[in-house]
């Protein structure tokens, strides 16, 4: 007897939040309650997705696939949500750099036309009040992104050490079968008291919606378009690859992908 694949958290939020089965499916009659602005603001500043940065991405992925958040609300989300913004601020991020070069180097790449890549890796502390109280930990994060011409929306996926979801499903150079366990984007991973879930309120969303057409059209979101980009480090700036080292000691500077 074939077993039966297991539901995740996602799964279930999807059937509120998109009217969407597990098999992705419609919901006959069903609704989505969630506009892309409503979800990226509860992903980015509401529990349990703020203690679980990689949850809040797979969720943010299912809703682009079903056309309910956009690359600029990915951004916005990404930009806003406490962990990730960490390590868009003093993380490991490569632009248009070596998943580029692979992708137009691999048999797909001779009948794709790549427009960007993107990985971005590094550690964020993830502080939330639990079963016993409060308590931070150091979680490690990683995302990869590819657009190319003809795609309706980027190919995102969580890369925590588990294998590359784009060089094994679409590039077919990484030919290890990516370790669904330790990139897990299902699910959460840390319990967070009730308590501490009533965030969102009407003050956050007046506040973070003054610097929503500010903040949703800056670099980030353009690299999810596959628009082509200049991106300022330091007062580098170049068009096409691009690395930026850790820097945890820098504090107080804005991130750059932030409007300036």
């Amino acid at each position: 007897m074939q077993n039966e694949k297991k539901t995740t958290q996602a799964d279930n939020l999807m059937k509120r939040w998109a009217g969407r089965n597990p098999d992705k499916s419609r919901i006959p009659g069903a609704k989505p309650e969630m506009t892309g602005f409503q979800a990226r603001m509860k992903l980015a500043k509401s529990e349990p997705f703020k203690s679980n940065p990689e949850y809040a991405l797979g969720c943010a992925r299912l809703l682009m696939t079903y056309n309910i958040m956009t690359h600029k609300d990915l951004s916005w989300m990404l930009n806003n949500h406490p962990a990730w913004a960490q390590i868009i601020e003093s993380g490991i991020l490569e632009a248009n750099g070596s998943l580029m070069d692979e992708a137009k180097q691999s048999e797909w790449g001779q009948t794709h036309t790549v427009t960007a890549t993107l990985e971005l890796s590094g550690i964020a502390e993830v502080t939330y009040e639990g079963r016993k109280g409060v308590k931070t930990e150091q979680v490690e994060l990683g995302l990869e992104m590819i657009r190319y011409e003809g795609d309706t929306r980027p190919f995102i996926a969580l890369n925590l050490g588990g294998g590359s979801a784009i060089r094994h499903f679409l590039l077919k150079t990484e030919p290890k079968r990516p370790d669904f366990t330790v990139n897990d984007d299902s699910n959460s991973r840390r319990y967070v008291s009730r308590r501490s879930s009533e965030e969102a309120k009407a003050a956050e969303l007046a506040k973070v919606e003054k610097q929503l057409e500010e903040q949703a059209d800056n670099t980030l979101a353009q690299l999810f378009a596959g628009e082509a980009v200049t991106l300022g480090f330091g007062g580098m700036e170049t068009s096409s690859d691009t690395r930026r080292k850790p820097n945890s000691k820098r504090k107080d500077n804005p991130s750059a992908y932030r409007s300036r």
